[in-house]
């Protein structure tokens, strides 16, 4: 039924809960796993020495690039004992709009993910990304708690 299931995940506790629900599914149904990170973009400054800014933001994403493929890495080695076909995958942009592009993009069958994740509080007051990618996926989503 589901062939592929797609896991966002950004290091939370309940992104790791969704991660070990996605692999259960996955295990059962003999689908292929796949871990998605999305480090969020930093916002545009301007400033009157762009060329110093630039480094400072190319910095700051290389570090978030680095902890995410880390998240990455830990989230597939505690789900290696399910011996899954296990891919990851890493973006920069906006959490719910790369997760809805990675949807299509790998023609997912399944999406699972944690319904808040390390953005609690930004949740709240803008919206959460599960909420906005349950809305908008072409596929079922399930939101673990």
């Amino acid at each position: 039924m589901y062939r592929k299931v797609l896991v966002p995940v950004d290091g939370s506790k309940k992104a790791e809960k969704a991660a070990l629900h996605g692999a259960e599914l996955a295990s059962k149904m003999n689908s292929e796993l796949i871990l998605f990170h999305v480090v969020p973009s930093l916002p545009p400054y301007i400033n009157n020495s762009p060329d110093r800014l630039s480094e400072i933001q190319q910095a700051i994403m290389d570090e978030y690039s680095k902890q995410g493929m880390a998240t990455l890495t830990q989230v597939k080695d505690n789900l290696a004992a399910y011996a899954l076909n296990i891919t990851t995958g890493i973006a920069v942009g906006q959490p719910a709009d790369e997760i809805l592009k990675k949807i299509k993009e790998t023609e997912c069958n399944l999406v699972v993910m944690g319904s808040r994740g390390l953005g609690e509080i930004k949740g709240y007051l803008m919206g959460s990304v599960s909420n906005r990618v349950t809305r908008y996926a072409g596929c079922p989503v399930l939101v673990v708690r």
